[in-house]
């Protein structure tokens, strides 16, 4: 049996421990975004959350986990008006540095591009040349 395989088997045992620890003490899964939290549920069973993606045996674990335990229900505090200005200014930089990182690309695009255009000319010039007289200089 190769290493992958014994880790595989090995993440699935942890998460069916996990998975029946819940079950036992009448919890639900945790949730992120009405999903379950793929990132806590890892890190409770201390693996990868690629894990998830990797191990179809896991995958399918945790999607009967889903139908029969539930999600917690997320408890998310109102934001402050001090947290949605800080939202507002951490998303205008963002816009910003994207904003900017376009326009240097736009300029350097614009600089290959006026390049692309002389050496296109140079080659007509040179095929006209080559049409007209048969050589090439």
């Amino acid at each position: 049996m190769t290493r992958g395989v014994q880790q595989g088997e090995e993440n699935v045992r942890r998460l069916r421990a996990y998975l029946k620890g819940l079950e036992t003490a009448q919890r639900c899964l945790p949730s992120r975004d009405g999903r379950p939290n793929l990132s806590a549920i890892a890190d409770a069973c201390g693996f990868d959350r690629g894990v998830f993606y990797a191990n179809q045996t896991a995958k399918l674990l945790l999607d009967e986990a889903y139908r029969n335990l539930g999600l917690e229900e997320a408890t998310v505090a109102a934001p402050t008006a001090f947290d949605q200005a800080r939202l507002r200014e951490e998303t205008k930089a963002r816009a910003d540095v994207r904003s900017k990182a376009l326009e240097e690309e736009v300029l350097r695009l614009r600089a290959e591009n006026a390049k692309l255009r002389e050496e296109n000319e140079r080659f007509r010039a040179l095929r006209r040349l080559l049409a007209d007289t048969g050589r090439i200089p």
